[in-house]
């Protein structure tokens, strides 16, 4: 994630360029370049799989306010309708892979070049820019983390959106101008006539927001991760949007970033916001409840932090105290950080926010004794005494070629699951049996000289 300094400074006050990334490091965002870009400096932080609230500046801005302590002013997104009404409607058939969608529609407005500003930003973090509605989607993109997606309204084809599964070998031309061959396991966005979208991934050409465009359907949405992940790995077309919602936005963005773009556009490229907009399906947006015990957060730094100081980072944080005790506290975890469940994962908030400096590195570590399930110990006693009879441990891979298919399993008839795309070359399925994987480990180990081939595998 590539971090604009001039525009991180619009949401909290920044210390020096040095103090912000050290900090940041040392709090599990690690730094991995500082260069400047014009009259702004470029800091490129790595953001976890785990972390996607730092997919955006706001993101990262709300860790910089708790770090050092400062104020975080998060813009807000008013908009006013006018009387006109539209009659696109949407539809969602897979909600499996589009929980909720959302969209509202602006007519009248001029595309052009976008202002100094927003091209210099996007230009800061990596971004070409294209023309004002685009690049506006793409700044809330980096804003807050949350993709958007504009067509040019009058080349949809009928007044119904519709959120499907592809069929099988459906064609689709993308905003690249290349083609792809889609199948049932992609989600789309489609007009009457044909698809317009890939869902979380990229928008199609016949739709894209060009000079003569007027009239513009602004889409957020909440797409399933996964869908969207294989879609992107299949076609091989990641995109900025297909980053972040392989890793799930924040559900309470979905609706604040369409509202904020909408005022963005209607500010730098005029039109007028008709009503209403367009909302269909059910956010999923649980958020999780997560117990602390007080004394559990020594235990496991080995370090004394007061209670009270563990409550002001939680809360800082945006964790919200349901209930208390001497000994426990319960928090309702935020709706950014879906990587909270566990106590241990509270604790380690606390860790990183209070500093991991802190954290001696000389306490011994207190062992519990732990007893072997019985599994383990039948297991254990298996693989002794094949190897005391000579016997080799190995470690095959899980996958095998569709030659082993005439190996009967001895554990039932189904099918071996198939792997697409395949996860080695030549071999696409789980295997139903070790006796496949045994059998050509050993011939790959006699054709390679061993004096005996005798093997054992304890696996799956």
């Amino acid at each position: 994630m590539i971090v604009s300094l001039d525009w991180l400074a619009d949401y909290v006050d920044l210390p020096a360029v040095d103090s912000l990334t050290e900090r940041l490091l040392l709090s599990g965002l690690n730094h991995e370049s500082t260069k400047s870009v014009h009259d702004d400096t470029a800091v490129d932080l790595e953001v976890t799989s785990n972390r996607s609230d730092c997919l955006g500046h706001i993101g990262v801005a709300r860790e910089v306010s708790v770090l050092f302590q400062q104020p975080l002013k998060i813009p807000t997104a008013s908009l006013s309708h006018t009387e006109e009404a539209h009659s696109v409607s949407v539809n969602i058939d897979s909600t499996e892979f589009c929980p909720f969608y959302s969209a509202r529609v602006i007519r009248g407005v001029k595309v052009g070049e976008s202002p100094e500003w927003l091209t210099r930003r996007l230009e800061a973090v990596g971004i070409a820019s294209v023309n004002n509605i685009v690049d506006v989607t793409n700044y809330v993109m980096l804003e807050c983390g949350q993709p958007l997606h504009a067509f040019d309204l009058n080349r949809l084809r009928g007044e119904e959106i519709t959120v499907r599964r592809a069929q099988e070998g459906e064609l689709f031309v993308a905003i690249n101008h290349r083609e792809y061959e889609l199948n049932s396991e992609m989600c789309v966005i489609a007009d009457a006539k044909q698809a317009v979208a890939i869902a979380g991934v990229m928008g199609g050409a016949e739709t894209e927001i060009r000079s003569e465009t007027v009239d513009v359907f602004i889409e957020s949405a909440q797409f399933a991760p996964l869908p969207v992940r294989y879609a992107a790995r299949t076609l091989v077309l990641g995109s900025q949007s297909s980053y972040r919602f392989e890793r799930g936005p924040d559900p309470a963005a979905v609706e604040w970033a369409s509202c904020r773009a909408v005022s963005l556009i209607l500010e730098i490229a005029g039109g007028s916001l008709v009503s209403p907009p367009v909302r269909v399906g059910k956010l999923n947006s649980s958020q999780a409840t997560v117990d602390l015990r007080m004394h559990r957060v020594e235990e496991v730094l080995g370090v004394s932090i007061p209670s009270q100081r563990q409550r002001e980072i939680l809360q800082s944080l945006g964790f919200v105290e349901q209930d208390s005790s001497a000994e426990v506290s319960r928090w309702l975890v935020p709706s950014w950080r879906r990587d909270c469940t566990r106590e241990v994962d509270l604790i380690e908030e606390v860790a990183r926010i209070e500093g991991y400096d802190v954290v001696p590195e000389d306490v011994p570590i207190t062992a519990l004794p732990v007893q072997r399930s019985s599994r383990e110990r039948l297991v254990r006693i298996v693989s002794e005494t094949c190897v005391a009879a000579g016997f080799c441990e190995a470690m095959t891979r899980s996958v095998v070629g569709d030659n082993f298919e005439k190996f009967n399993s001895p554990w039932g008839t189904a099918p071996a699951l198939i792997c697409r795309p395949p996860l080695v070359q030549g071999a696409d399925r789980l295997r139903r049996t070790l006796l496949p994987s045994l059998l050509e480990a050993r011939a790959s180990s006699l054709s390679s000289g061993a004096s005996h081939g005798d093997l054992f595998e304890i696996a799956h």
